[in-house]
């Protein structure tokens, strides 16, 4: 009797183990477009049995984006008209459902065993599809909907990191993540999600060329800035750029972004500590000279910023604000030397001290004139008051007029 009631108790695993679909994946498979298939998926999901089921009706979505987006890319080819909307949108729909379908592929099946069903061959197609998803997104965006632009290029960039290629060789030197990855975070960026664009762009940063690490580095760091709405944030805004520093400690925007965030908390000693042990690495430093240079005019020790600021050859992309602020600096040391110097009574100087103030003077016309010729509409720098005022105070009234009738 007991062997009885075991041989039942196999018969009705056995009749389990090999049950057909559930109704819920009969009706999925039974659908004949994308749409329809996705709202009987959303509506039967949950009723599936197992992850094989679900993996199945995942495939099927796949099985029908791959085939409407084919039949448009074929029109395409043949330069017949096609919907460009579609096209774009089932090359989307099918890479996502390819990925779903594969996250379920990978679990036990009814078996209990890990065996892909459809791991392989959704691979193999989904190749030609992520070229289409990267093109969907440029013409997303060049259209102006950033969003799908969005959409698409974080899709790209994340099938890259998913199940369904991790054993694809080809993928570990896709030249387009990098692109992805830009224009996916200046997508963010024009959507104003600056969250978003921060960890969008973390794979531009690595780039091989040249033009896209620059232009994801410009972009991360104004989302960085921008990110900043909140106490907190702005304290979690240090700690980032800090970090983008120790890991990139070499680029220079990054660390230029690292000094003037020191320098608005008021960080100066930390700042100068920071400063001084790139210049023990290299005392040519230029970013390292002009933080120095910046701390010493604001502790009003205006000889030591102009020694620093001498050290930065015009060839430097930041000399125009170097240049200003030697003016700048010469200026005040004119007028403290002429409050130490000058009669208090009558404001006369002798003639050496005299000669030498014209002199200071001179010399800071010859950096504010620099800064005229760098910045003539003064979109960075107020050049204009400063620079009249010396020709005031030299006698020289044609500039000095030229400049007031400005």
């Amino acid at each position: 009797m007991k062997k009885l009631m075991i041989m039942a108790i196999l018969l009705v695993a056995s009749a389990a183990a090999f049950a057909g679909d559930s109704d819920g994946l009969k009706a999925i498979k039974k659908a004949k477009t994308y749409a329809e298939a996705e709202q009987l998926l959303k509506q039967n999901l949950d009723q599936l049995e197992g992850s094989w089921e679900k993996a199945e009706a995942y495939n099927h979505l796949t099985d029908l984006a791959y085939e409407a987006w084919n039949t448009e890319d074929n029109k395409r080819m043949l330069q017949q008209p096609f919907d460009e909307n579609l096209l774009s949108s089932m090359a989307i729909n099918a890479l996502k459902s390819a990925m779903e379908c594969d996250k379920y592929d990978q679990m036990p099946n009814k078996k209990g065993k890990v065996d892909p069903d459809f791991h392989k061959d959704n691979q193999k197609r989904m190749g030609n599809i992520r070229l289409a998803v990267i093109n969907a997104g440029v013409d997303a965006a060049n259209s102006g909907d950033n969003a799908k632009g969005h959409e698409a290029f974080l899709l790209y960039l994340n099938s890259a990191k998913h199940s369904l290629f991790a054993d694809d060789e080809t993928i570990k030197t896709d030249p387009n993540l990098g692109l992805a990855s830009f224009y996916a975070g200046r997508c963010a960026i024009l959507m104003d999600d600056y969250a978003s664009a921060i960890n969008d762009l973390d794979v531009a940063l690595t780039d091989t060329a040249e033009q896209i690490r620059d232009g994801a580095f410009d972009f991360k760091l104004y989302a960085m800035r921008m990110n900043q709405k909140t106490a907190a944030d702005s304290v979690q805004y240090l700690k980032d750029i800090q970090a983008l520093a120790a890991k990139y400690p070499n680029n220079e925007k990054v660390f230029a972004n690292l000094g003037d965030a020191y320098m608005q908390r008021g960080l100066d000693a930390d700042l100068a500590q920071i400063c001084n042990d790139r210049l023990a690495a290299d005392p040519q430093d230029a970013l390292g000279h002009i933080y120095l240079g910046m701390i010493a005019m604001n502790a009003k020790n205006y000889q030591e910023a102009i020694d620093r600021f001498g050290r930065i050859p015009e060839t430097n992309t930041n000399f125009l604000p170097v240049t200003f602020n030697r003016g700048v600096c010469r200026l005040n040391l004119a007028s403290d030397f002429l409050e130490t110097h000058a009669n208090k009574n009558t404001g006369v100087m002798k003639p050496d001290d005299d000669a030498k103030i014209k002199q200071m003077l001179s010399d800071a016309k010859v950096d504010l004139a620099k800064a005229r010729e760098l910045d003539p509409d003064q979109q960075n720098v107020r050049w204009a008051v400063l620079l009249r005022n010396i020709y005031y105070q030299l006698g020289e009234e044609a500039k000095y007029q030229e400049l007031e009738n400005m």
